[in-house]
């Protein structure tokens, strides 16, 4: 059954997507009117930095975070995120593998522990939506738990605004899933494509098909990165594609913090830091 949340209000202001420089990870923030909707929070040592940039871009409140998988560089500031935001909802997938890869395990079971006593906490699957300022936040993947992997039971959020201005979240999610949802999104986005992409898995080698990227057809596409990872993240090949495929390819290590404001027809770049 599709489950449907709703945080609704007036929302005269432009909607800012913020794709933060958190380093090796990831966190996105989605901006109206004061209300703000977190998508990942990057590791816990740039939780201040995620929560100042907030304050900067004006959030009041905090209307939800969305963890797209429980991965430490996508989910390790929840802690301080729902210290200063303790009546926000939280999403997540809720998926517990059987079993865990033995670096992983013991942040999996810690933070999976602590949502599981969060009276807030909420799991989002495929044909979920979340309304949020007047638009809809629809959950593409997991359809179902997807075997041992965590990144392959990443979230993959995409956001609609209008009929044109659209906003993809990939997770990290690889080709497999790429694929899988090729052909659902090859109908709905024609012909305009995405307006903003988050590319998958950092752009990662296991990630950014090229089948999957001409269907896409983004404006711009945006890989959240850190400088001199251990992962040797962007691959080369990855970057490529998305170089063939995108008009506009940003990273955060080279280019920071990068904000852009989505309406109805496209995306263009909005004031990013106050510098």
């Amino acid at each position: 059954m599709t489950a449907v949340f709703f945080v609704t209000d007036g929302h005269t202001a432009d909607l800012k997507v913020v794709v933060l420089d958190v380093g090796m990870g990831q966190s996105v923030l989605l901006v109206q009117d004061g209300h703000g909707l977190l998508i990942d929070t990057g590791l816990a040592e740039y939780a201040p930095y995620v929560l100042s940039r907030m304050n900067f871009y004006g959030v009041r409140t905090l209307d939800y975070l969305v963890l797209s998988h429980l991965h430490p560089d996508h989910a390790g500031g929840y802690w301080q995120i729902r210290g200063a935001w303790p009546d926000t909802p939280v999403f997540d997938n809720c998926h517990v593998p059987g079993k865990l890869h033995p670096d992983e395990e013991g942040f999996f079971l810690e933070i999976n522990t602590a949502l599981s006593q969060d009276p807030l906490r909420g799991c989002l699957s495929a044909e979920d939506i979340v309304s949020w300022q007047g638009h809809e936040l629809q959950v593409l993947w997991p359809v179902v738990a997807q075997g041992l992997n965590v990144n392959r039971n990443s979230l993959v959020l995409l956001l609609e605004i209008g009929n044109r201005g659209k906003l993809l979240i990939m997770g990290d999610v690889n080709k497999t899933v790429e694929n899988q949802l090729k052909s659902s999104l090859q109908s709905f986005l024609y012909p305009s494509g995405v307006s903003l992409y988050v590319a998958a898995h950092h752009a990662a080698v296991d990630s950014t098909d090229p089948e999957f990227l001409s269907v896409l057809q983004p404006q711009v596409s945006i890989v959240s990165v850190g400088r001199n990872n251990p992962f040797g993240y962007p691959s080369g090949k990855s970057m490529t594609t998305l170089e063939k495929y995108s008009a506009i390819v940003l990273r955060t290590d080279r280019d920071g913090e990068i904000c852009f404001t989505l309406d109805s027809t496209s995306a263009v770049p909005c004031m990013s830091r106050s510098e």
